[in-house]
């Protein structure tokens, strides 16, 4: 276990290592790391093309994809809250990390980073790509690695196992919920819906704008409707 904190540390602290030198590249990563649109943008739009690019089975794929993807989001956030609390490597200032130009030490200080659910996620939406085309989905896969995680330890919002732990629960989830919702026939209700309903495709688009999101919108909402409550009856 040792040697597992061990390298856990250095390979952080070799990501690190740039930061606080430039605050040019410093703002580049801390931009790539905010980036919606490279984050879920990039994947939530190949499922639109996937959907509208064939008719049929292929429809009822990318709806099980997504039925899966958003109950993995769910279930990231579900055990970021019950596991132990895991402080980020910003702070836990004993590591001795870089501190990069505009990031402030308060960020994300209320939320457990392991295991991270950017990993859990895209790590699940690679794994109907790499099915998919094996070429797609390792580049789906580098992805995820080099313009999701990567940045997100150069600013020291996650340790490299954090994105670990996440990658290998993110692909068990995705080929454990596609078999279990693929034998359902919901999939097949939703495709007949969309296929008479215009409405679905108001509904599928709030869906998975907040999925390429990680639903944070509405889980800041909740939050402050929570704060809100307690203010009232305090």
């Amino acid at each position: 276990m040792d040697k597992l904190l061990d390298w856990d540390r250095s390979l952080l602290l070799w990501i690190n290592y740039p930061a606080g030198q430039n605050g040019v590249i410093d703002k580049f990563v801390f931009d790539i790391t905010d980036s919606n649109l490279l984050k879920g943008g990039i994947f939530l739009a190949f499922y639109w093309w996937l959907w509208f690019y064939r008719d049929g089975i292929k429809r009822r794929e990318v709806v099980v994809t997504l039925s899966a993807a958003i109950i993995t989001a769910i279930l990231s956030r579900g055990l970021q809250v019950a596991l132990p609390f895991h402080p980020r490597p910003i702070h836990t200032p004993a590591i001795g990390m870089h501190m990069p130009y505009g990031v402030d030490r308060e960020m994300l200080n209320t939320f457990s980073s392991f295991p991270s659910d950017h990993a859990m996620l895209f790590f699940a939406l690679s794994v109907p790509i790499w099915w998919r085309s094996r070429w797609l989905g390792a580049a789906a896969m580098v992805w995820t690695v080099l313009i999701i995680c990567v940045p997100r330890v150069y600013l020291g919002y996650h340790f490299p196992s954090d994105f670990v732990a996440g990658a290998i629960l993110g692909v068990v989830l995705m080929i454990v919920l596609c078999r279990l919702i693929g034998r359902m026939r919901l999939p097949d209700r939703v495709v007949d819906f969309a296929a008479v309903h215009p409405v679905f495709y108001a509904i599928a688009f709030v869906l998975t704008f907040e999925l390429a999101l990680l639903f944070a919108d509405l889980r800041h909402l909740m939050l402050d409707v929570i704060r809100l409550g307690h203010m009232l009856v305090a």
